[in-house]
């Protein structure tokens, strides 16, 4: 009787070990998951039109709502911005509470000082907005870049010249832009505060809604995006920090440069920490960009059910 007892009460003990166990597990795994949410929302770059088709729905809200997407720059080639496929992609993100930017650029525009071209591409927008007032795009983000032009290399009078064009474009398409009733945010490096400061100035107290920062190196991420900060506060302007998602290898970058490597938690504590930091409220967020987003978020989603198993 006495052995039965026993018996009975090691079985009893043995259910208890095992429960708790799975317990304790499944607590670490729920507390790995809490601690690899994003604490706000987050811009997303796209340059790719596949993104807007039908047949990418799934898999762009699946990024949405894991990346605590808010608003999505999307680039729109000529012959898409007007078409049914467009229409449906953003009457899709108004259902998902997401704003839509036009994306686009291109390093020579910096030439022209009239913003024909940059002009051009905005009046698109503007007119699709017109015919479509219900599922409007918010706004256009301009990614031109004359750092990339040999005039910039030569330095002295030879890139002054070309700044002061490049600002001359962007300040007339910044008017267009409001002319309009779109939102205009400019796409900037973050040495700009270093190399040609008085541009930088000019840039967000004439000629922007708000300022884009490629704040792809992480090893000052603070320091990095601090003048364009301050010049953001005293001008009372929206500013984005954008965080590097491709791999090391591509377009010259280094490992340093991106959080492909590092994965999505380490860059939701950076925004966390920059957020405090700064104690801004205009201070946003971006990745760049989705194709890249898509893939990391997918290999941690793999990781993850590793990790339960």
């Amino acid at each position: 009787m006495k052995k039965r007892i026993l018996f009975s009460i090691c079985i009893i003990l043995i259910i208890c070990i095992a429960v708790t166990v799975v317990f304790v597990i499944n607590c670490k795994n729920s507390s790995k998951v809490q601690q690899t949410q994003p604490s706000q929302g987050f811009g997303m770059f796209s340059w790719d039109n596949a993104a807007i088709s039908d047949d990418e729905t799934d898999n762009l809200e699946k990024c949405i709502g894991q990346a605590d997407v808010t608003k999505i720059y999307q680039h729109f080639s000529d012959d898409v911005l007007g078409s049914e496929e467009a229409k449906g992609f953003l009457e899709r993100m108004k259902e998902n509470n997401i704003q839509v930017y036009a994306l686009f650029g291109d390093a020579e525009w910096a030439y022209e000082t009239d913003a024909e071209t940059l002009i051009g591409e905005i009046k698109r927008v503007a007119d699709y907005n017109k015919n479509n007032k219900k599922c409007r795009i918010v706004g256009v983000m301009v990614d031109v870049e004359p750092y990339l032009l040999d005039e910039w290399s030569e330095e002295g009078d030879v890139r002054d010249e070309l700044m002061e064009n490049y600002l001359e474009c962007i300040k007339n398409a910044y008017q267009y832009a409001k002319q309009n009733g779109l939102e205009f945010i400019v796409c900037v490096p973050t040495f700009y505060d270093e190399a040609c400061e008085g541009v930088l100035d000019s840039l967000v107290e004439n000629a922007c809604d708000g300022l884009a920062v490629m704040n792809y190196n992480r090893s000052d991420e603070y320091g990095q995006i601090e003048a364009e900060v301050k010049l953001a506060r005293e001008q009372n302007k929206e500013i984005i920090c954008i965080y590097e998602l491709q791999e090391a290898g591509k377009h010259d970058l280094e490992d340093i440069n991106t959080y492909a490597g590092e994965g999505l938690e380490p860059l939701w504590k950076s925004a966390k920490n920059l957020k405090e930091q700064f104690g801004y409220s205009k201070l946003s967020f971006s990745y760049h960009y989705y194709e890249p987003l898509k893939d990391l978020l997918a290999e941690e989603d793999a990781s993850a059910k590793d990790f339960m198993l």
